[in-house]
């Protein structure tokens, strides 16, 4: 009886150390419940038979449920630097939470490129819908556009005009990013009346586009239009607008 005794004591010393793993209740139990504990106290898969209420409990236990000798549900928690047999359910005691796997994000358009080249060989209208000079109206043309030089006289300098290309190409995302392959265009002519500098009217319209789609074909184009509204054929307002919707169209919509 009193190596009994000794030994329920010793295992409880044991037990309040973290060092036994058959586990004791934080408060002494009686040695004929003790006994019983020990003899019952085992794993079964990933469930632990005959666990002992508030006891700590081994490493193999972390986070594992189990039941005690009177059939109620317990699971191993973490307690401050321990780890003890705890209600199911109960808010004492953490369990490690898995920590979340970041989550993908799409991979974002360049922020450079706002134009769409879907259009060609037209531009974007969104991007240059065409702009016109305030200062050429239909009762100004004599003096303006029909005056021989004019258009060199309000044409913007090539520095100005080559910085812009060089921008819009970036912005129509031409994988072609030689700047000789473009002509910095006015989309409503400046023979017209066109704005000069308006980054609206101005395009890097593509030079090698085939047939019939090429600077050199629009500026056929452009020398019709301004003909015929330098003769009274056409009034200067549909010329600028049937040449700033579809180019390639302008000459035969105004009969021409």
């Amino acid at each position: 009886m009193r190596v009994r005794s000794l030994l329920t004591a010793l295992c409880a010393v044991l037990a309040s150390a973290g060092l036994l793993v058959v586990p004791f209740a934080a408060e002494a139990a009686s040695a004929g419940t003790a006994s019983v504990s020990a003899g019952c106290y085992r794993q079964v898969g990933d469930h632990w038979e005959c666990v002992t209420p508030g006891a700590f409990c081994p490493a193999a236990a972390h986070g594992r449920n189990g039941t005690s000798q009177s059939g109620a549900s317990y699971r191993c928690v973490q307690d401050g630097s321990y780890w003890r047999w705890k209600p199911a359910g109960s808010s004492g005691g953490t369990t490690p939470k898995p920590t979340p796997k970041p989550t993908a994000k799409p991979t974002p358009k360049p922020s450079h490129q706002k134009c769409s080249q879907k259009y060609l060989p037209l531009p974007d209208p969104k991007c240059q819908p065409g702009t016109r000079n305030p200062a050429v109206t239909q009762k100004t043309i004599k003096s303006t556009i029909c005056t021989p030089g004019y258009s060199r006289k309000v044409a913007p300098p090539a520095s100005y005009a080559g910085a812009l290309r060089l921008t819009q190409i970036a912005q129509y995302g031409y994988a072609d990013r030689k700047p000789s392959h473009y002509k910095e265009d006015h989309l409503i002519p400046l023979s017209l009346g066109g704005s000069p500098k308006s980054a609206k009217n101005l395009w890097p319209q593509p030079v090698l586009a085939g047939k019939g789609r090429t600077p050199a074909a629009k500026d056929a184009v452009e020398l019709t239009l301004w003909r015929a509204v330098c003769h009274g054929e056409v009034p200067l307002a549909k010329a600028q607008q049937a040449i700033a919707k579809n180019w390639r169209t302008a000459v035969r919509q105004l009969g021409l």
